[in-house]
């Protein structure tokens, strides 16, 4: 399942650079296209405030 970023999110950057596939785009929150996500979790795994989760 792919995943989405909460209202939490700081905009840090850190899951953008993970992302093997660049499905996620900046903005106010990150943001991730659910039709490019290839569900590897590398995001998730270096978000700082756990606010990356399953859609």
């Amino acid at each position: 399942m792919p995943r989405k970023i909460l209202d939490t999110c700081i905009a840090c950057g850190s899951c953008a650079a993970e992302c093997p596939v660049e499905c996620i785009s900046e903005g106010d929150i990150y943001v991730v296209d659910a039709d490019v996500c290839i569900d590897c979790c590398a995001c998730e795994a270096v978000c700082p405030t756990d606010s990356i989760v399953e859609a």
